[in-house]
């Protein structure tokens, strides 16, 4: 789709929150290549101003501003007159996301999209695990407010980070544990890709009125994974297959001994994949991609040539 036939944002003040994360610098590059279509002022702690700086390289379209999190106050007065609320905490700032929420909705901030990019949390089994319970916190403060929209975007795995030790892979050793059989579907979307979605989604955005888009760059299974991995590596990968019993029964061990760690995130995503839980398109649900038409997914082999690159 040329720019010229690009829909026009209904909302150009854009402010987000979680500037240095780990989507940050993706959304930053997005932003660029958007030029002066949104002005974008960007909220970070005073340490991370500098590093910001070097990134938006002066561009008239960014505004940066420091802010103290914790201050409901600072963080309001931050947040008003700003028409979009764009967040992209990490995992480990989710347990702010509500703050930030009700900052936003005491400065009457015109939309929310709050940090959703992930695994649909809507299926009962994920809305057991911890790893989910922040982002759960901040749906109930969004859906219970009637005044602020919001949308929320679903991406499935980060497929640039899938290939990762995070995920039980081992690039040196070329070994790999695979989830279950192997053979359940699941969805990947790189944070490239989610950038570039989540800016056809602003143009679009009073199309999404308290509704969820799902979007997806690639679907496919642990044991594809497998085959294109050793196809752009050139090598055999050593497979271990772990049922989802054996993760299960990983997890609740950890359970008792209440030792919520590293490797408990590792086997609560480890059985997502195992059960094909991290498929945003299912049951009546359908992915969205299609219909933001100038997004151009990232091939696969690209993306994970640059995982066994980096």
């Amino acid at each position: 789709m040329s720019s010229a036939n690009k829909p026009t944002a209904p909302y150009k003040k854009i402010v987000v929150v979680g500037s240095s994360g780990t989507l940050a610098s993706y959304f930053i590059n997005a932003f660029k290549q958007a030029g002066n279509e949104f002005q974008v002022t960007l909220l970070t702690r005073p340490q991370s101003v500098n590093k910001l700086k070097q990134q938006v390289n002066n561009l008239p379209q960014f505004n940066i501003r420091p802010v103290d999190y914790n201050n409901e106050t600072e963080l309001t007065e931050a947040l008003r007159n700003q028409e979009v609320l764009l967040s992209l905490l990490a995992n480990e700032g989710l347990a702010q996301q509500p703050n930030v929420i009700r900052a936003a909705q005491k400065a009457q901030v015109k939309w929310i999209i709050p940090s959703e990019y992930g695994s649909d949390i809507s299926r009962p089994a994920l809305r057991k695990i911890p790893f989910f319970a922040d982002k759960l916190k901040t749906r109930e403060l969004l859906e219970s407010n009637k005044q602020i929209p919001y949308t929320y975007i679903l991406t499935g795995i980060f497929a640039d980070t899938y290939v990762s030790p995070l995920f039980k892979w081992n690039l040196n050793t070329r070994n790999v544990i695979v989830p279950g059989d192997g053979n359940s579907k699941n969805s990947f979307t790189p944070r490239q890709d989610i950038a570039a979605y989540t800016l056809a989604i602003l143009r679009r955005l009073d199309q999404y009125r308290n509704a969820t888009v799902r979007v997806a760059s690639h679907t496919l299974t642990t044991n594809e994974w497998v085959r294109q991995v050793e196809r752009a590596s050139g090598s055999k990968f050593k497979v271990q297959y772990e049922s989802a019993e054996q993760i299960k029964e990983q997890i609740q061990k950890r359970k008792i001994k209440s030792n919520y760690d590293h490797a408990q995130v590792q086997d609560e995503l480890a059985l997502t994949l195992a059960e094909g839980e991290s498929l945003i398109s299912w049951g009546n649900n359908r992915l969205d991609s299609d219909k933001l038409p100038e997004v151009r997914p990232t091939p696969l082999d690209q993306i994970i040539i640059d995982s066994l690159e980096n």
